[in-house]
Formats: structure tokens, sequence, C-alpha cells
């Protein structure tokens, strides 16, 4: 084995970090669909559990599209308004269903993986504000 250093272009960082995001994000969506699998959507708040669903998914859809069609973010306050409400809900729905507390690992792998796919969307958007005159 050679000693030789690894020196990465800013293209070539951003291409991988483009790929860890996208297999992070295949990670989370079959984690995201392993989670509402869970949800019986057979209380009595049927509709109210269906609404939190549709919060949820949709502020992460926003969130996600604000990294791949906006690659500006104005302010950190969208980020973190639609991490909420991407969060809060189906936070909300568990509870209805008594499941919070029982699979607080199996959340806590969610929130990792989330966490990782919000760092990993800064660091591009920073990348992208950075190399703009």
């Amino acid at each position: 084995m050679s000693n030789q250093k690894y020196n990465n272009t800013e293209e070539e960082i951003e291409s991988r970090l483009a790929l860890f995001e996208g297999i992070i994000i295949g990670i989370y969506g079959n984690w995201l669909v392993s989670l509402i699998q869970m949800i019986s959507f057979l209380s009595p708040l049927i509709i109210l559990q269906s609404i939190l669903t549709i919060i949820s998914l949709s502020s992460l859809i926003a969130l996600l599209a604000i990294g791949v069609f906006g690659s500006q973010l104005e302010s950190h306050i969208e980020v973190v308004a639609l991490s909420c409400g991407h969060f809060l809900p189906i936070c909300s729905t568990l509870i209805i269903e008594r499941l919070l507390i029982k699979d607080a690992f199996f959340l806590m792998i969610g929130g990792i993986l989330f966490i990782m796919i919000y760092y990993a969307e800064f660091k591009r958007v920073k990348n992208k504000k950075t190399k703009k005159p």
C-alpha cells in the first residue's frame, strides 16, 4: 500500500454526498413505510390519524423538494418548520395508537436517519451557496 493522499475535488465530494444522501433517503423511506404500517387506522380518530399522516408526508416531500429544486434556503426557519411538520404529526399519530413509548428505539433510528438526510442536504446547499459569486 502506498501512502498517497486522496485529493478529492469539490465535484467528487458533492457527487459522493449526493450518493450518500440518496442511500439514506432510500433507507429512511423503507423505515417510514414500516412506521406507517404500524398505524392501524382503526381508532375512532381515523380521520385525524389520516390527516396527520398526510401532513407529515407532505412536509417531508416539501423538505426534500427544497433541497432538490430550490438549492437555496432563504432561511433555516423553513427547514425547521417543515422538519417539525414531518416529525410532530407522526408522533401524534403514534400517541393516538399508544405506540410512542413502546417503539421508542424504532423512532430513534428514524430520527437519526432523518438528521443524516438533513445534514447532507444542509452541506450540499452550503456548498452551492459558497460557489456562487
